[in-house]
């Protein structure tokens, strides 16, 4: 459940229904533009199908939200911070969705495994510099941090936070664990730059003298493109199949099961 988990050739929902074409069914009910609010009706039905009489076991569940969420309002709302949805919202929102799941009895949702996945970091253009001396860099992006689109990319890295944060406080559960896309595309972009990790430098941020994520990995400043879907889809396959080894396409025999993303 998610913003384009699924096209024709790509996306981890695409990804997904490559790796498990024999043995599970992929179900896509991602929204484009939608937030964490916006889907609560829609996540509503999708229980109420997926806990009908003589619906096959739901065996995984994604839950990629957060873009939308932290995007900052233009122009802010009292001067805030917040984004579109407040993060105390967000993480509210969250949680409703994990407990519902955590709380399905003798249905096909007993044993649903739930993945939550981090929004993803903006990619933020560098500012035009050529001509601009390193020494005023410092000073350049003392007025950059205040702008719309660095505060936006500072959101998207709290409401990240807040997903793994929430997915370590159900890990004991067995069935709930989170999967750091934000952090994963960071450190993808510092080793194609063969650069070592800087949090004062992070790609995409759009500070002076930093640069954005190289082709290919961003169709936008918020939108993935291949490579980034790339990423995404490696890092999804394989926290599934490391977490719950028993949901590793050779480990479903039956292909009856129906995962969600």
């Amino acid at each position: 459940m998610g913003q384009e988990a699924s096209t024709e050739s790509r996306g981890f929902g695409w990804f997904l229904s490559q790796q498990y074409e024999e043995n599970a069914v992929i179900q896509n009910e991602g929204r484009s533009g939608y937030t964490s609010t916006d889907i609560r009706e829609d996540f509503t039905n999708i229980i109420k199908q997926s806990t009908s009489p003589n619906h096959p076991p739901v065996l995984l569940f994604t839950i990629f939200l957060g873009a939308n969420d932290a995007f900052l309002p233009i122009p802010p709302v009292d001067d805030s911070d917040e984004g579109c949805v407040p993060l105390a919202t967000f993480s509210a929102n969250i949680r409703s969705f994990v407990d519902t799941f955590l709380s399905q009895k003798a249905n096909a949702m007993a044993e649903t495994k739930i993945l939550l996945i981090t929004p993803p970091p903006a990619n933020i253009n560098r500012p035009f510099d050529i001509g601009v001396s390193r020494k005023d860099f410092e000073m350049l992006n003392e007025e950059e941090k205040r702008g719309h689109s660095y505060k936006t990319f500072v959101s998207k890295k709290r409401y990240a936070e807040e997903i793994m944060r929430i997915a370590k406080e159900y890990g004991e559960s067995g069935r709930v664990v989170g999967l750091d896309f934000w952090g994963d595309l960071i450190r993808t972009g510092f080793r194609v730059r063969r650069e070592e990790y800087d949090e004062n430098r992070l790609p995409g941020c759009g500070l002076y003298g930093v640069d954005e994520f190289g082709e290919g990995y961003f169709t936008d400043g918020l939108h993935l493109d291949a490579k980034g879907y790339d990423v995404l889809s490696q890092g999804v396959y394989n926290k599934v199949v490391y977490t719950w080894p028993e949901l590793a396409p050779e480990a479903l025999s039956v292909p009856q099961s129906r995962s969600a993303a």
